[in-house]
């Protein structure tokens, strides 16, 4: 889903680029908004809306001092929830729009930073989330289940690293954690079982930014200044663009990757590329705004 500029309404397209069309739904200048993982239900502010633009209800949180997500099945929200907006309060972990708290107290909320949920999936019964300082700045993740709120793991940015960077896969079985332990030294990935930590893969000189639908490749910052989606189980470069990574969205449960390349601030994009396994990018419409994630 995407706006062309000077545009309210709502465009979308397939990501094999075959069908494109316009949405019923608008969404009014500077108002977040949300699309979940095969495109609909979307959150428009705080309404919830279906594939017809038909209200389906608000969700409870205040955005964007919560950064919700959508199951992937787009059955619902998950979000990471301060008891109050206030640094030092507890943060909870919340499911549903008329939200049930999943667990709670696990860290305690600071206004200088991002407790993003990354995983939200009933069918691997898995809720992940985690802090992120200003910039490239993971500190903490938690691997709980959705259903107990049972904590089955929790990990932190190795000691002494100046640069860290955390992704899962859609239903949290994989985590891509980046590190860098100097400022002008290389980045390293490691591809890692979620619930253990055991290391499957390592990519060097790569910022893994997300995975594809499937789990077989990552999409990120490759070198100074370019965007690469790799097959992290080989290493090997499907396709990369110069310039600064900016997002993406993935196929559900497929290879296909739509990845904002040119990243000025904000959900603008300068370029979005819809990216094909066999390396093959088609670019939508310039100064296109996505719902990309990060």
């Amino acid at each position: 889903m995407f706006q062309l500029p000077g545009e309210t309404r709502l465009r979308a397209i397939t990501f094999d680029g075959a069908v494109s069309g316009t949405l019923p739904g608008q969404v009014p200048a500077n108002t977040f908004w949300l699309q979940s993982e095969y495109g609909a239900p979307y959150l428009v502010g705080s309404t919830v809306y279906d594939r017809d633009g038909r209200s389906l209800g608000t969700i409870p949180w205040s955005i964007p001092t919560v950064s919700p997500a959508w199951s992937p099945e787009g059955t619902s929200l998950c979000a990471a929830v301060p008891a109050q907006p206030t640094t030092g309060s507890a943060l909870r972990l919340e499911l549903g729009q008329q939200p049930r708290v999943i667990v709670t107290g696990f860290t305690n909320y600071s206004d200088n930073a991002g407790f993003p949920v990354l995983v939200c999936d009933s069918t691997t019964d898995r809720i992940i989330t985690a802090v992120f300082g200003q910039g490239v700045a993971f500190a903490r993740l938690w691997v709980f289940r959705l259903q107990s709120g049972a904590m089955v793991r929790a990990t932190q940015m190795p000691a002494g690293a100046v640069g860290a960077w955390v992704a899962a896969n859609h239903d949290g079985s994989l985590l891509a954690t980046s590190v860098r332990m100097t400022n002008t030294g290389p980045w390293l990935t490691t591809i890692a079982r979620a619930d253990d930590g055991s290391q499957v893969a390592t990519i060097d000189g790569f910022v893994a930014q997300g995975f594809s639908g499937d789990g077989e490749l990552v999409v990120g910052t490759y070198g100074a200044n370019r965007v690469a989606v790799i097959e992290w189980k080989t290493g090997r470069v499907i396709w990369n663009a110069t310039g600064q990574y900016g997002g993406f969205r993935a196929e559900p449960s497929g290879r296909r990757l739509a990845v904002g390349v040119g990243f000025f601030g904000g959900s603008d994009q300068r370029d979005v590329y819809l990216v094909a396994p066999d390396g093959s990018a088609l670019l939508l419409p310039a100064g296109v705004r996505p719902s990309l994630r990060y």
